[in-house]
């Protein structure tokens, strides 16, 4: 059987109007914005390196045909190369550090809040509060302007014993302080970036522990690149591995190991 159709308000009859009910009105959803997580592309995504690959590729080729010809390579071919050599590590860097670097900023983040909460709860404790304070500081910084070119160095122990932290939950109801590692020298050069307002450089790989205002994109230039070999030269330079398995390489080498003892001089025994 076939269901009724509902008719609609216009249907209705003016003076019958009052007696239909009205119908429910619906809420509308509020369209909240999504995280920038979800919303977002990876991190794959949001730093391709095809394009970097492609340029590496394209630049060898031309360096390739350039050596075969009697004309030297242009130098701004070699710098790009560099360049774009030196791009790739670094996203490769990114890729592989940017999950621990994140934790560890997440973990070092929430002892500073923890800390200023004391801080303000605080009676008589305030120095030793705001000391660690400052170090849990110069630890969100470390995790945020480590060298993006550097392999970074992770600034908190990986796995801790369960038997230890059981026991450290059992005696006290504070969390306990984690073992700080990572980097020293890098940790007091964080710290002294954040007095001197330079960590953007720091993090973009400006400067070093030994240099404090070294600019690494003048060395760069002046950088000259080795001359590229061309992908058949490079297979006949290789070393050929040894023929034969393993026995028969022991075998030939006992081999002429006694020829040599033969063709020598029996000394004081003969």
């Amino acid at each position: 059987m076939a269901t009724k159709r509902p008719h609609p308000d216009s249907a209705v009859h003016p003076s019958r109007l009052a007696q239909v009910p009205p119908e429910p009105s619906r809420k509308r959803r509020k369209q909240t914005e999504k995280p920038a997580h979800i919303t977002g592309p990876s991190f794959k995504k949001a730093h391709p390196v095809h394009d970097l690959k492609a340029q590496i590729r394209s630049l060898r080729r031309l360096l390739e045909h350039t050596n075969n010809s009697n004309y030297p390579p242009p130098c701004s071919a070699q710098r790009e190369l560099i360049k774009a050599e030196r791009a790739r590590k670094r996203s490769d860097i990114i890729g592989r550090w940017h999950k621990v670097r994140f934790f560890e900023r997440q973990k070092a983040s929430k002892r500073v809040k923890r800390l200023r909460k004391e801080l303000a709860e605080a009676g008589g404790n305030e120095s030793e509060v705001e000391q660690k304070l400052r170090e849990a500081e110069v630890d969100v910084n470390y995790a945020i302007y480590y060298p993006l070119e550097k392999e970074y160095v992770p600034l908190f122990a990986k796995k801790k014993k369960q038997e230890d932290a059981a026991e450290a939950d059992e005696e006290s109801p504070e969390p306990a302080e984690y073992e700080r590692e990572g980097d020293p020298e890098m940790w007091q050069l964080v710290k002294k970036c954040m007095t001197d307002g330079t960590l953007e450089a720091l993090r973009n790989g400006k400067l070093t522990a030994n240099t404090h205002d070294l600019d690494t994109e003048v060395e760069q230039n002046t950088v000259i690149a080795q001359p590229v070999q061309p992908k058949k030269q490079r297979q006949k330079t290789d070393p050929k591995p040894p023929e034969g398995n393993r026995r028969e390489r022991r075998k030939a080498a006992a081999t002429a190991k006694a020829e040599s003892d033969d063709d020598s001089d029996g000394g004081f025994f003969e």
